[in-house]
C-alpha cells in the first residue's frame, strides 16, 4: 500500500521541485524537522537548503530503485493526490493546511535525543 506524501520545496519561483516519498507519510514531521535543521545553515540560500534537505531526507535510500521520485510542477495547486507538504522558503514556513514557522516546527517534532547534544 505506502504511506505516500508529496514534499514540495517553495522557492518563490514558478517552479517547484516536488519530493515523491513512498513510505514517508507515517513520520513526515520528524522527517522534515530532522531535514530542517540539517539545513539550517542555509536556510537564506534556497538551491543548497533545498538539496540538503532532499538528501537528508532520501539518505538510506539514495542508490535504491524505488521510494522516492523528484519532479517539478509549475503551479501553486498542490492537490497531487497524495498528503501534500509545503517547504516554503520565502516565508520560513512548514504548510500542511497551516503554516508553521521553521524554527517552532524543529522546535515542536525534532525527536528528543537529537536535541540533548545542543
Amino acid at each position: 500500500m505506502g504511506a505516500r506524501i508529496n514534499y514540495v520545496f517553495k522557492d518563490g519561483t514558478t517552479s517547484n521541485v516536488v519530493l515523491y516519498s513512498h513510505w514517508g507519510q507515517d513520520e513526515w514531521q520528524r522527517d522534515i524537522a530532522l531535514a530542517l535543521d540539517h539545513a539550517r545553515p542555509r536556510w537564506g540560500d534556497h538551491s543548497y537548503a533545498a538539496r540538503m534537505m532532499i538528501s537528508h531526507l532520501i539518505q538510506h535510500n539514495i542508490l535504491d530503485e524505488t521510494g522516492f521520485g523528484i519532479y517539478s510542477i509549475n503551479s501553486d495547486n498542490y492537490d497531487l493526490g497524495e498528503q501534500t507538504v509545503v517547504i516554503d522558503f520565502v516565508n520560513k514556513t512548514v504548510i500542511d493546511n497551516v503554516p508553521v514557522k521553521w524554527d517552532l516546527f524543529v522546535q515542536a517534532y525534532m525527536p528528543v535525543a537529537a536535541l540533548v547534544g545542543e
